[in-house]
């Protein structure tokens, strides 16, 4: 069809014409009847990536009807509206999914990887069970994608459902932190710690132990509302009395400047004795953290040596029998004599004490890591208070030396820090509050999302989906019994719930059966997904086309089996087309008592045309 057309034998010498223009007719029906033919150019003055559709039956019935251009092999074949693909999958009725590229972008299910399962053409289509699909689409998991599309599983659905809700987990769980940090920020601003936050999603909110701010006060810790109401009733009761005169004051404020005094001078001791501890509570972070290491360096020389003995290393020495290998005296395995009853360890018992061990001392680093955290919160309250201590001596000194009859500048000062720290707490209280709220709405999508997830099937397949699988493979079963498949017991083949492929005990089936049982194998594999269309719903369209099915010498008796069973496809409404250059005789001999329609060709298929006649 593109250069040359052999015309047979002349006076012994080879006849051949130079193709000028070829050109491919098809006359397609659907399901409700609408006939189109297409055509499109081999050879010759039109593109041959241009595609005529005639909107009528022009093969069979000849006449004028209207035509559309479409174009392929271009960018936007299968998706825009002058792509013959695009045109062909609504011509066809199937939604075709999107489904996902290596990149993890989304594209379409072309054609060109789904016409393979029901047309098997001669040069590559006979080469594996699962037919070669194009590869330049890098669709993820193709084969199994287009099984899915054609016997119309739930399984791609289900499994862009779980990623979709897997998504949504992702983002609920990074707003979730993202809340957690909110709240932590906000208690670290207020010089306190965020208690009882749960750090994972949870479904119920909000949670028996509410959480809270506590702030460090003295050597204690209390809760931030607790210090809200010392700090209001302490407020009340200086609103209640003057301001008082530095000539009234003056006594009170020199017992107050002596107490002040003294307290700085305690607190600064207290300080001192924080960051003493400080400074051990650290050292046994690193005590901690060295013994870990160490743990697990035991941990991973016992599991290298049981590894190493296990293959077989020093195998039946005397030595690890407890005998001397030169003097063949008794060897103890321990450096102090055991009481009785008491043994050494074995290398399995030794690595579960160690693990044991390190869970317990991984515990103890976390627990070490938050009194750290806690010690350092208390010395930075130390220094604020120690800070407003000074200042207070401060103002109390400027009081003692102020005029007589002006307001007392310690008691203003004091007014005015008290009004200050109290407004600051009710502003961190209230924010960690109005956060607090947001993780309602977190909570209840977290629930649904877990129902959501609960209700998916565990590995996505739904029970039509099982049902649909059970079917086809009772068919390939079948088939391969009526087709003489020998290599193995047909009964023990199964069809892989994960990859859609005939498996033995696991394995792929194509690695462990002979060449022509291969061809057996791929009959009855397209052939049970036409039957499985029969009883269940499928997008599959009834159609099953195969060149040249008889491949690697199988026998006469299987390939008559294979004619008998697809004979049954017109009493389905379905269509299975064979191309074969099987012997004529033989051939007419297997359909002779089949319902099937027979076209012979004599001579080769492409002839020169004459007179407008082929």
């Amino acid at each position: 069809m593109t250069a040359k057309l052999d015309a047979g034998a002349t006076s012994g010498a080879t006849l051949e014409y130079a193709v000028l223009e070829s050109e491919v007719w098809l006359e397609i029906e659907n399901l409700k009847g609408r006939r189109i033919a297409v055509q499109r150019t081999i050879k010759g003055g039109r593109d041959k990536n241009l595609i005529t559709v005639h909107d009528g039956p022009a093969l069979t019935e000849p006449g004028t009807y209207q035509t559309t251009d479409y174009f392929v092999n271009r960018a936007g074949g299968a998706t825009r509206s002058v792509g013959f693909h695009r045109f062909l999958a609504n011509f066809l009725e199937w939604d075709l999914p999107a489904v996902q590229t290596y990149e993890g972008n989304e594209t379409p299910l072309y054609l060109q990887c789904i016409f393979p399962f029901f047309m098997t053409e001669q040069t590559r289509g006979w080469s594996s069970i699962q037919p070669p699909v194009p590869t330049q689409f890098r669709i993820r998991d193709v084969h199994k994608r287009a099984v899915e599309f054609l016997l119309g599983m739930d399984a791609h659905k289900n499994a862009l459902t779980r990623q979709e809700l897997q998504l949504r987990k992702t983002r609920l769980e990074a707003r979730w932190s993202a809340q957690i940090r909110q709240l932590k920020e906000i208690a670290t601003t207020a010089g306190g710690v965020a208690q009882a936050l749960p750090s994972e999603p949870t479904s119920v909110w909000p949670p028996q132990v509410s959480p809270t701010i506590n702030v460090p006060e003295q050597k204690h810790w209390i809760n931030l509302e607790e210090r809200i109401k010392q700090r209001e009733k302490k407020k009340q009761a200086l609103e209640a009395q003057n301001v008082p005169q530095v000539s009234n004051a003056a006594e009170s404020v020199k017992h107050e400047l002596m107490e002040a005094e003294s307290n700085v001078i305690n607190q600064q001791a207290t300080l001192a004795r924080l960051i003493d501890a400080l400074s051990a509570e650290e050292q046994e972070v690193a005590r901690v953290q060295d013994r870990l290491a160490v743990i697990k360096e035991d941990i991973q020389r016992n599991k290298d040596a049981r590894t190493l003995r296990s293959l077989g290393s020093r195998q039946g020495s005397e030595l690890d029998n407890g005998t001397c290998p030169v003097c063949h005296q008794h060897v103890a395995d321990s450096l102090v004599p055991l009481a009785p009853g008491q043994t050494v360890m074995s290398l399995d018992e030794s690595i579960s004490f160690l693990s044991e061990q390190s869970r317990t001392f991984e515990g103890i680093l976390q627990q070490s890591k938050r009194v750290v955290a806690a010690r350092q919160l208390q010395i930075q309250a130390a220094r604020v208070e120690i800070s407003q201590l000074r200042d207070r001596v401060r103002y109390l000194r400027q009081t003692l030396i102020s005029d007589d009859k002006s307001p007392s500048i310690a008691a203003v000062y004091e007014r005015v820090e008290l009004e200050r720290d109290l407004k600051q707490d009710i502003r961190y209280s209230e924010s960690f509050a109005n956060t607090l709220t947001e993780f309602a709405d977190l909570s209840r999508d977290w629930k649904d999302l877990q129902i959501a997830l609960e209700n998916l099937p565990k590995d996505d397949l739904s029970a039509d989906d099982r049902q649909k699988l059970t079917l086809w493979g009772s068919s390939v079963r079948q088939q391969l019994r009526e087709y003489g498949f020998g290599s193995i017991s047909a009964s023990e083949i199964e069809l892989s719930p994960f990859t859609y492929k005939p498996e033995l005990e696991g394995f792929e089936l194509q690695t462990t059966i002979s060449a022509s049982d291969l061809i057996r194998t791929i009959w009855a594999y397209q052939s049970g997904m036409l039957e499985v269309a029969r009883e269940a719903s499928t997008n599959h369209p009834g159609m099953l086309v195969f060149d040249e099915p008889r491949q690697q010498s199988t026998r006469d008796v299987s390939f008559a089996a294979l004619l008998a069973r697809a004979s049954n496809a017109s009493k389905h409404g379905q269509q299975v087309v064979f191309f074969t250059s099987e012997e004529k005789v033989r051939l007419k001999e297997h359909l002779s008592n089949l319902n099937h329609s027979l076209h012979e060709i004599n001579g080769r298929v492409i002839k020169k045309r004459l007179n407008g006649n082929l």
